[in-house]
């Protein structure tokens, strides 16, 4: 009879134990928005009128597994979702680097985009 007492405490507090490891944690910040499209500009000369400079972004792929268009799709994928993360909806392009478009021995296989984050009404 002692042991059955004890048991019937036991579950309750189990149940609630394993309740409370199952909660998600929150992050400290929220996760950018990737519904809301982010327009790509290139090219030197842009018209940014009525538009807000958040900062510099880029993104980057160095996956040497994928192939190269997926590289390119990746480094476009993380400079739109640097540009989410300050709060943009325009990125213009500046600066590219691309050493993956043929595989040579020896070389990186590394493809970067660098720019500015804009808000743009």
């Amino acid at each position: 009879m002692y042991v059955q007492l004890k048991t019937r405490r036991l579950i309750p507090v189990a149940g609630l134990a394993l309740l409370l490891t199952g909660l998600p944690v929150l992050a400290e910040k929220p996760a950018p928005k990737t519904d809301e499209p982010i327009l790509l500009m290139l090219g030197k000369e842009q018209d940014l009128t009525g538009c807000k400079m958040l900062g510099k972004v880029s993104g980057t792929s160095e996956d040497n597994d994928a192939t190269y268009p997926e590289r390119m799709i990746i480094a476009r994928d993380k400079l739109r979702a640097e540009t989410a993360r300050l709060g943009g909806n325009a990125v213009h392009v500046l600066q590219t680097y691309n050493t993956a478009r043929y595989a040579i021995p020896g070389i990186e296989q590394k493809i970067m985009f660098s720019g500015n984050a804009y808000f743009c009404e």
